[in-house]
């Protein structure tokens, strides 16, 4: 891949994706609370953070010599004030009071000033420098360490200390760049995973394990932010280990180009190609690329990842939202159009394709930190997952359920997202225009018709153990299907196995025969891809279409009942073409 093809192609995408935001640009001048601010057509509102969009709309006048973005830019700035306070932070949105976001409104005006301030005339730019002053002052004196915030915030604010430190000449947010980022490099798992997406940041779970979002803030916000910390401060021994981070996160790309974050504390936010409110990786991996190609790679197979999920110049939350009707989020471009804009302003390098990690995979994979296996077999990845950290008090999905299941021809075939759909930031989610389709796509062994329901997703005891060959790795699961709260159903002990190979997935379980009437394996598979073949036990009805709107698939969900031993046995596979409608998926 040349350089000039690359810059292209993203700077394709980003003027697309600008040309959107034009349109979403609300036009009063008689209502400074309005005038400028962005409409989001998915949530019929202004999303407080949308003036970050300064960066990439002048990044776009650069490009085109269009005044129009410009002018957009402006008066996105403009009204940029209604979310300003007089302390210098900025809220989140107009009926929030959480200001920890002025770190991303702060990196993206510095940016803005930094490659394009000489677009704007002397007045303009001093009174952009003053917010960018008034906002560096508010992140020295309040976004410490003792301002409670997950780690992304602390390493965000490492660059954004870093960046005005230089652009104003203080030692003092320099020394506080230092700081922020020394902790955070102390946030690292053994196998080479930070945490602290979850409060405190060094919690521990019983199981063990720690708040961890791999696939979406660690690798779209935290991981860039601290390279861009070391890169900026001449920091070499971060950045050398900021790339080995980078590798050991790199396990969690797909092959197609997204991050599997189907175990991530903060999976409510999963968009398949990354996380709804978070800034991205391309800029970061570009950067790298400069010396090893396989970060370039990652960047780019995620960068078309983008385009993929891009419709009518948005960026949707996940491959299927507008299949499903779902209008897109602005949220997700104004943000990710920051990284573009990152991308082009800061060099993206010629580099060859090279193979990701997850082409050729291990076998086998375990993380303690997750109490997850990831497997693979042929053209198969997968995940199974007995996580047990609880994110503000909402159950992740545990148990021993797939979480994940990935084929090459086909891409995703369970991306299970939530054990419930919940919208647990109702301002930075969407909900689904077709609530009566909303469901999880998690599997799941559950019980029938019980409220409340207890399901094998909520049992954060289960035991995990893996055996079998490089071909046919295997993972065996054994635990009590529980409630929500954690209450376990008597006589409710499951045992299920897993066993990947080149064709496909077989699962085989079984519960106490007394619960064989009461309790069923519900089976999300996304649309279009793999079927399932039924060995033992029954299929209560017809699949129904559903939809699951993290991180946006639409699925055929089955409902397999045990035998009358309790024992219930599938085998979910891709079939030849002559029998592609045997049993559709």
């Amino acid at each position: 891949m040349t350089a000039n093809d690359a810059a292209k192609q993203v700077a394709s995408l980003l003027i697309d994706w600008c040309d959107a935001l034009l349109r979403l640009q609300i036009r009063r001048p008689e209502d400074p609370r309005l005038d400028g601010a962005l409409l989001c057509p998915a949530c019929g509102t202004v999303h407080g953070r949308c003036h970050e969009a300064v960066y990439p709309l002048l990044c776009a006048a650069r490009l085109t010599g269009n005044n129009d973005y410009l002018e957009a830019a402006k008066r996105l700035f403009r009204w940029g004030e209604q979310m300003l306070c007089a302390d210098g932070g900025c809220r989140n949105d107009f009926n929030a009071d959480w200001k920890g976001v002025t770190v991303f409104a702060a990196i993206a005006l510095h940016d803005a000033l930094f490659y394009h301030g000489d677009l704007l005339c002397a007045k303009e730019r001093a009174a952009w420098e003053d917010r960018l002053s008034a906002m560096g002052r508010w992140l020295y004196n309040n976004l410490t360490l003792q301002m409670p915030a997950y780690l992304n915030y602390y390493a965000a604010n490492a660059c954004a200390m870093a960046l005005l430190g230089g652009y104003f000449s203080n030692d003092a947010y320099r020394a506080r760049a230092k700081e922020l980022a020394a902790y955070c490099m102390d946030h690292v798992s053994k196998n080479g995973l930070i945490f602290g997406e979850g409060r405190p940041n060094n919690a521990v779970s019983p199981k063990g394990c720690r708040a961890i979002d791999v696939g979406g803030y660690n690798v779209e916000e935290t991981l860039p932010s601290l390279c861009r910390y070391a890169a900026i401060s001449g920091d070499k021994q971060t950045l050398e280990t900021c790339c080995a981070l980078w590798r050991a996160h790199l396990h969690w790309m797909l092959p197609d180009g997204a991050w599997d974050n189907s175990t991530g504390t903060r999976a409510f936010k999963w968009t398949y190609w990354g996380s709804r409110t978070a800034d991205g990786c391309q800029a970061a991996l570009f950067a790298l690329g400069k010396d090893d190609p396989v970060f370039a790679e990652a960047a780019w197979r995620n960068f078309e990842l983008y385009r993929a999920c891009t419709h009518n110049g948005l960026l949707t939350g996940g491959p299927d939202y507008q299949k499903n009707g779902e209008p897109p989020c602005v949220h997700h471009t104004f943000c990710h159009a920051k990284v573009l804009a990152g991308s082009i302003d800061g060099g993206i390098p010629a580099f060859p394709r090279v193979a990701l990690l997850s082409d050729h995979p291990q076998p086998l994979r375990y993380y303690p930190e997750l109490d997850t296996y990831q497997l693979a077999s042929g053209k198969w990845r997968m995940d199974v997952c007995g996580y047990d950290f609880a994110y503000r008090g909402e159950k992740h999905i545990s148990g021993g359920c797939v979480t994940l299941l990935w084929q090459a021809d086909f891409g995703a075939v369970i991306a299970a997202g939530l054990s419930d759909q919940t919208l647990l930031e109702p301002h930075n989610q969407q909900p689904s225009v077709h609530p009566e389709t909303w469901r999880s796509g998690c599997p799941r062994l559950e019980t029938l018709g019980s409220t409340p329901v207890y399901g094998q997703q909520y049992c954060d005891s289960a035991v995990l153990s893996a055996n079998g060959s490089e071909t046919d790795p295997t993972v065996r699961a054994t635990g009590c299907l529980s409630s929500k709260e954690g209450t376990p159903l008597p006589s409710g002990e499951y045992a299920i196995e897993y066993r990947l190979s080149e064709s496909g997935l077989l699962v085989s379980g079984s519960v106490d025969p007394a619960l064989a009437e009461r309790v069923c394996f519900v089976l999300p598979l996304i649309e279009e891809t793999a079927a399932v073949n039924l060995l033992q036990g029954a299929l209560l009805s017809a699949p129904e279409r559903c939809f699951n709107l993290c991180p946006g698939f639409l699925c055929r969900e089955y409902r397999i009942a045990p035998d009358q031993a309790g024992r219930f046995r599938f085998r979910i596979f891709i079939p030849e073409a002559e029998n592609k409608d045997t049993f559709p998926a």
